[in-house]
């Protein structure tokens, strides 16, 4: 009998067995998505199966946020909110962590932690003032955390906390920095309250928040890329504690800077670390509070029911996790509404028509 016709063969030369040739490409990409593969999987995949996938399959993949080549920086992580952020992503294992400081720091300065601190990698010499030292700290970063505060020898509250926060928020753009989380703070929008005037005595501390969350929105609505999104965390009256875990179920999240609580520093670092990692965070500015705190009106004119919605959860959550996937993270920031849908006379409702 006549020898069997040769297999078909690609273009770049590599031959295609017939059992491959029945295979598409696009289960063998599916699988890439749903199952996480590496780049170098998918390409040892398609060799075994005699397939070599178009270049394109490559270019578009990208690493998975927060991975040691997308690692989460955390600027300010000397502070006791940044070093608590630094210490949940250990806790998590598979994400890279870069701590990043504008003064000496080492693994040492985390203090006793239940978590080696080994691996992270500290960057020293980055300074939110000045924008010089941003490039490198952001260089191929995923994501980013804001929890730098005005200090004698770090800058007062407008060079932090709004000229530094349009400084970092410029440089993640520029960089092409998908996620930025800002620590700001609860009542930031309601001067006439409590503790607006109370926090701002300390150099005019809340104006300036105010100003650089502003300025950080309109560069993202100014953005082409919006690939690229942030997400605001204001948190109510911060108390430190002992614990060393902290779970999304004790947390309650709103919109609109309506009422104040207290919460737990740690949980605020759990709440800016899982919205990371959650869609539905994006461009979004909440606040957030111990789930049983008692909540406050912050100022007279309001109302608990100009609240954009109470999210808490009892959901699963895990500290020791990674984020993605848990069904406790997903659920507490469930039905967040947009900063775009934010109408300054009229809460988060329909803008009405001027």
């Amino acid at each position: 009998p006549p020898p069997p016709p040769p297999p078909p063969r690609l273009s770049a030369g590599l031959a295609l067995s017939p059992a491959s040739a029945r295979t598409p490409l696009s289960n063998l990409c599916m699988q890439q998505q749903e199952g996480g593969i590496s780049r170098r999987g998918l390409l040892g995949g398609a060799l075994a199966a005699g397939v070599l996938p178009p270049l394109s399959a490559f270019a578009e993949q990208k690493e998975r946020l927060g991975s040691s080549n997308r690692p989460v920086v955390v600027v300010g992580a000397n502070g006791k909110t940044g070093k608590l952020c630094t210490i949940s992503l250990v806790a998590k294992g598979g994400y890279g962590v870069r701590a990043c400081t504008r003064g000496d720091f080492a693994t040492e300065n985390f203090g006793a932690t239940e978590v080696a601190m080994d691996d992270v990698d500290i960057m020293t010499g980055v300074d939110v003032t000045k924008p010089e030292t941003l490039k490198g700290a952001f260089k191929d970063a995923g994501a980013v955390i804001f929890a730098s505060s005005a200090s004698s020898k770090g800058g007062n509250a407008e060079k932090v906390d709004c000229i530094g926060v349009e400084n970092v928020a410029r440089a993640c753009i520029e960089n092409g920095v998908e996620r930025l989380v800002v620590i700001s703070s609860c009542a930031v929008t309601r001067p006439d309250s409590l503790g607006y005037k109370f926090t701002n005595v300390l150099g005019n501390i809340m104006d300036y928040k105010a100003q650089g969350e502003e300025k950080l929105r309109d560069l993202y609505r100014a953005n082409p890329n919006k690939s690229l999104s942030y997400t605001i965390v204001r948190p109510g009256g911060l108390k430190d504690s002992k614990n060393t875990e902290f779970d999304l179920n004790d947390a309650l999240v709103t919109q609109g800077d309506v009422v104040s609580s207290v919460i737990d520093r740690g949980l605020v670092a759990e709440v800016s670390v899982a919205s990371i990692f959650i869609d539905s965070c994006k461009d979004t500015t909440i606040e957030c509070f111990d789930r049983k705190g008692k909540l406050s009106v912050l100022q007279k004119g309001l109302s608990e029911e100009g609240v954009s919605g109470k999210h808490a959860t009892d959901e699963p959550y895990e500290f020791a996790q990674v984020v993605g996937p848990q069904k406790g993270a997903i659920a507490l920031f469930a039905g967040l509404k947009k900063d775009s849908e934010f109408d300054a006379n009229n809460g988060y409702k329909a803008k009405k028509k001027v």
